[in-house]
């Protein structure tokens, strides 16, 4: 006997392994665990190529490995793993939506990871949350000085987190972050790009 019983899935258990702003959370941990005191994130959406383009740029001391080998899944520079296959998966993402992942030296001096992606791809990964991202990542490193430069069809924004510091000085560490992660989220949707 068959029972007829509808399958659910939420929504977490499916979308949030393979949103973009993981692949982004991993990259700028790696600059963080680098020392780079400089982190920008750029978003661009070129509408009429149909291309997203996002980049991670640091000052921290770039590859000591060629770019090929540093996108080997088996080269970590992390101490007892075996594996790093943060930067491999990033670049398997891009592949199957038509686009490409490049690292090459920041003109921070240090390394520039840009990943771009055929934006109305079937297979195209979703954004996902990029606001609630750079909020873990610069609440726990705020002597980092961050940037985000969001760039779509809709206009062209760039937040650097320590001048909302130093235009609320009273405030808390968490309430200027939150201010900065709301603000980023206005930009995504000024520049009409979604988080789909």
């Amino acid at each position: 006997m068959k029972l007829n019983r509808p399958c659910t899935v939420r929504a977490e258990e499916n979308v949030t392994l393979r949103d973009l702003a993981l692949h982004l959370l991993d990259v700028t941990e790696n600059a963080v665990r680098a020392k780079a005191d400089i982190i920008r994130i750029s978003i661009h959406l070129d509408k009429n190529a149909e291309r997203l383009t996002l980049c991670v740029e640091d000052n921290g001391p770039g590859l000591s490995v060629s770019p090929e080998h540093a996108l080997n899944p088996f080269y970590t520079t992390k101490k007892g793993k075996r594996t790093g296959l943060g930067l491999s998966l990033f670049q398997a993402a891009a592949w199957q939506s038509q686009g490409d992942l490049t690292l090459s030296e920041s003109e921070f001096g240090g390394m520039k990871v840009e990943a771009s992606f055929l934006y109305n791809h079937v297979d195209r990964a979703p954004l996902g949350d990029i606001a609630g991202t750079i909020k873990a990542l610069t609440i726990s490193n705020p002597e980092i000085v961050w940037i985000c430069h969001i760039e779509g069809p809709g206009g062209i924004r760039t937040l650097v987190l320590q001048d909302f510091i130093l235009e609320n000085p009273e405030a808390s560490l968490f309430t200027v972050v939150d201010i900065y992660a709301d603000r980023l989220r206005l930009a995504l949707q000024e520049a009409c790009i979604n988080s789909g």
